[in-house]
């Protein structure tokens, strides 16, 4: 058993060069649809089937195949005279439309009054039948044994071998150049719900006998197919692992199925903000409005950095900044899958100029008087100013930051404080001072004599009345 198969197989590998190489132009085929050559090696007879006036058997056969659709049939007269002869004969019947075609060999002898049929089956009937599968290479039907590599078939296997029946001995050999299609759906995909995923079938293959002509494809692998062609795309909205499967159909209406994977990752967020529109400054509530999304979930948390050192954890927070400048603010978006997306803009906090305002002394002083003016200008970034300059309203003006100033003359003065900041914002401060003359010194008033006089005589009088007063006083005290 072990020897037969072994010839079987080197037959057939024999076989197989011959058709690619040796084999003549008939035999082979480019076609897009199968062939099956058919080989009849030997026909011998068993009984005898020739007339008494002839020397050898003149054998002639016959071979039908058929795939339902069409029926090919070839007819050859082999060499006379030959009860054994070694034919070594190959057929071919090409563009079969179905992978079962039935095969039927009628082996028949001629003589001089027609033909007789020979009887090489073991079945009720003389011809030879079977039934060939082009994707298994398989046949079934009547019954055949392998020997020296070929398949035999014969009168005698119906049992029959002492009558005369026209048994002969039939040897063949089946074969085609098709094989069942390979689907490839292509390589095993990483993407994000949402995106666009392209596949290729068009590395799927055909048999040289046959070629791909319907391409089908099952993105979710539910049964239902989604679309056709050798290319295709598609566009995964749920995440996950999925299986995507290709079947395709050659041109004899033989499937096969391959799948890839596709992975379906979750879809980062998408961070954005928007700031209050407008010039900001250091006074300024900036309302920052969140504008994130999320294509294939929700964001459950935000993470706001201010680029001053605040930070607040607010969907759209409202800060105030203390000093103007260039700030980055930086949004921190976290979806319900855990993945992140972060984005920066850069926001201007504009230069308030600083309030000028200034106190004095006195608002209503005298000419030539010291007012002290005292500068109380606030800037609202509490930076330091870089200048002062005073108008005083009459010709005069000082740098200093709380000048001293005389007014010459009476009048109304406007007093105007201009300071800058150190972004060269200026402030204005003015305020009316009201200056009046200084009075006359106070002149004396003259006494007349007479009155100093009087005064005099008073106080000398008021004198001498005490010194006889405290006199006579003394002298009533008794001895």
């Amino acid at each position: 058993m072990k020897s037969s198969l072994l010839q079987f197989i080197l037959s057939f590998v024999l076989m197989s060069a011959y058709i690619l190489v040796l084999a003549p132009a008939e035999a082979r085929t480019t076609d897009t649809l199968p062939t099956v050559w058919i080989k009849i090696h030997r026909i011998q007879a068993i009984d005898p089937i020739e007339g008494f006036l002839e020397d050898g058997a003149d054998w002639h056969y016959y071979i039908s195949v058929t795939d339902g659709a069409t029926t090919l049939s070839v007819e050859y007269k082999c060499p006379s005279g030959q009860d054994d002869l070694v034919l070594d004969r190959i057929d071919s019947f090409g563009n079969l439309k179905h992978s079962d075609v039935s095969i039927t060999i009628n082996l028949k002898e001629d003589d001089l009054f027609g033909q007789e049929q020979a009887d090489i089956s073991g079945s009720s009937g003389n011809a030879f039948y079977c039934t060939y599968h082009l994707k298994t290479n398989i046949f079934n039907g009547d019954q055949t044994i392998l020997e020296q590599g070929f398949q035999k078939t014969s009168g005698d296997y119906d049992g029959s071998i002492t009558t005369d029946e026209n048994d002969a001995n039939l040897w063949f050999l089946i074969w085609d150049n098709y094989d069942a299609p390979q689907a490839n759906a292509g390589q095993n995909v990483q993407c994000y719900s949402g995106d666009k995923v392209n596949f290729d079938g068009s590395s799927s293959t055909a048999s040289e006998g046959s070629s791909i002509v319907k391409y089908e494809w099952d993105f979710e692998n539910d049964g239902i197919i989604d679309a056709e062609g050798a290319r295709t795309s598609n566009i995964y909205q749920t995440k996950g692992t999925k299986t995507c499967r290709l079947r395709v159909t050659d041109s004899i209406g033989e499937t096969a199925e391959g799948a890839c994977t596709v992975n379906v990752q979750n879809k980062p967020p998408l961070a954005q903000f928007a700031p209050a529109p407008g010039n900001h400054t250091v006074r300024d509530n900036v309302t920052f409005t969140d504008q994130s999304k999320d294509s294939d979930g929700y964001v459950v948390s935000w993470l706001w950095d201010f680029g001053d050192g605040a930070s607040s954890t607010l969907q759209s927070p409202v800060h105030t900044f203390a000093q103007k400048g260039s700030h980055m603010i930086t949004l921190t978006v976290t979806d319900n899958d855990g993945a992140t997306n972060t984005t920066s803009q850069e926001l201007v906090v504009s230069n308030l100029p600083p309030t000028a305002c200034f106190s004095c002394s006195s608002s209503t002083p005298r000419t030539n008087d010291d007012v002290r003016f005292i500068d109380t200008t606030v800037d609202p970034e509490n930076m330091p100013l870089s200048s002062w300059l005073w108008d005083f309203g009459d010709g005069y003006t000082s740098d200093l930051q709380s000048p001293t100033h005389k007014f010459a003359s009476k009048g109304d003065y406007n007093v105007t404080l201009t300071v800058r900041d150190d972004e060269n914002a200026v402030g204005t401060f003015s305020m009316l001072i009201s200056v009046t003359d200084t009075p006359p010194p106070e002149v004396p008033v003259a006494v007349p004599v007479w009155i100093v006089a009087l005064i005099i005589a008073v106080f000398v009088a008021l004198g001498i009345s005490l010194v006889y007063l405290r006199r006579r006083k003394t002298r009533r005290k008794p001895k």
